[in-house]
């Protein structure tokens, strides 16, 4: 038997979503593969969800630096017209 437990224990979530698709005769098992889907998709989002936080990350330092950059300026500015 090619499909047994430790068969379909090894399949990626996705083979065994479209295997279970395939295969469902009960009540039961359509509920558990919406399950099973469900939990799939918070995985995307969570994925999506952390490449978002990088992105935002990246562009909050980038925009802190700049604030830095501008506050240094900014002194320098007023140290010239205090020195005036």
């Amino acid at each position: 038997m090619t499909h047994d437990r430790n068969y379909l224990r090894m399949m990626h979530d996705s083979e065994l979503t479209r295997y279970a698709r395939d295969n469902v005769r009960t009540e039961l098992e359509i509920v558990l593969l919406e399950r099973l889907e469900q939990v799939g998709d918070l995985s995307d989002q969570l994925e999506a969800a952390q490449a978002e936080i990088e992105d935002l990350t990246s562009s909050c330092d980038y925009w802190r630096l700049e604030a830095t950059d501008a506050q240094d300026a900014l002194e320098a500015l007023q140290a010239q017209l205090e020195a005036k």
